[in-house]
């Protein structure tokens, strides 16, 4: 609403007649009771699922990717009936998370990082360590019954228009497996290549030279001299963890970085992802709807005028930060 007028209207379809998903008095049995020759027990028509999708049956959708974007798609899929496969190219669901930087964990709250279905338990943390992260995905994937393929790489991926098919070539811990499906979503993720930079000199350099996806802990860096080429999330992350382990840092940066203080970023940024939201009956749910809501047109204004609060909030900050030699934007 801008006053007494509506100013945006959104509407959004939340489920298929007749294809409704598997939840509330839709959810499944789990158990046949009573009695019956050949009757199979949940374990084993489990077994049955995963030793025939892919193979004897193949999937109607295939997720190439198995990080929390895969694995939520694959999830809403799975409670709609629809057979996926989704391939991660790691060794276990949650070790794209695992294999970071020992102190790297989410930045944004809770209330803002729930994966449909399961909501984190109300003693998770605020901001969440990147293992705990890896673990809960990889419970995620077993108890929502989702068929996630370990150590599998998409080799190829070719469409018949004729037929209105692809074929996916895999390779699956050694092995080709060729899969027929009928779609592929691409869920492998905004962030994950390393972005490397061309430095003057670096061919010449004796040390070591790492990106930050590459660093694992500042141990093995005590009482070295370390330069950080970078000064955002992980150029700070980075730095601090080497700090903290006694080398000698010095962050680069390169131009202005956007700062937002973490306990202002809850308050204005992030205040209907948050328990007081949750007070006021927004659950994450209507939280996401109510930000689907605003139009991408609309949304530079937003926060423009949002950025304009949190500037004048902080603005003694901001001036010592500034002071201190740090370029801001």
């Amino acid at each position: 609403f801008k006053g007494d007028l509506i100013w945006t209207l959104l509407t959004t379809m939340a489920e298929l007649k007749g294809h409704e998903e598997k939840a509330g008095f839709s959810r499944p049995l789990g158990a046949k009771h009573g009695h019956g020759k050949d009757r199979k027990t949940w374990r084993e028509e489990r077994d049955d699922e995963i030793a025939e999708l892919g193979h004897t049956k193949q999937p109607y959708v295939v997720i190439i990717g198995g990080g929390q974007g895969g694995i939520a798609l694959g999830a809403r899929l799975k409670q709609l009936g629809v057979p996926t496969i989704i391939i991660e190219k790691n060794e276990r669901p949650g070790d794209s998370w695992r294999k970071r930087y020992k102190s790297l964990c989410l930045h944004d709250p809770v209330w803002y990082d729930h994966l449909p279905y399961i909501d984190f338990p109300k003693n998770w943390p605020v901001f969440t360590p990147k293992d705990k992260m890896g673990d809960w995905l990889e419970m995620y994937t077993r108890v929502m019954e989702l068929n996630y393929w370990v150590a599998a790489k998409c080799i190829s991926a070719a469409y018949d228009e004729a037929e209105k098919v692809w074929t996916v070539v895999v390779d699956r811990v050694g092995q080709r497996v060729t899969l027929k499906p009928k779609h592929i979503v691409f869920a492998t993720g905004a962030y994950g290549p390393p972005r490397r930079i061309e430095l003057p000199g670096v061919d010449s350099f004796k040390g070591e030279l790492l990106h930050s996806s590459q660093y694992p802990t500042g141990e093995k860096f005590r009482g070295k001299r370390v330069a950080v080429i970078g000064a955002a999330s992980s150029g700070h992350d980075v730095s601090v963890d080497l700090w903290e382990a006694g080398a000698k840092v010095t962050m680069v940066q390169r131009s202005p970085t956007t700062v937002v203080k973490s306990d202002t970023l809850m308050d204005v940024g992030f205040e209907i992802f948050s328990e007081k939201a949750l007070a006021r009956g927004i659950t994450t749910d209507k939280a996401d709807m109510i930000v689907a809501s605003t139009p991408f047109a609309l949304v530079p204004k937003g926060q423009r005028a949002l950025y304009d609060v949190i500037r004048a909030r902080d603005a003694d900050f901001y001036t010592r930060l500034s002071d201190s030699g740090f370029a801001i934007d």
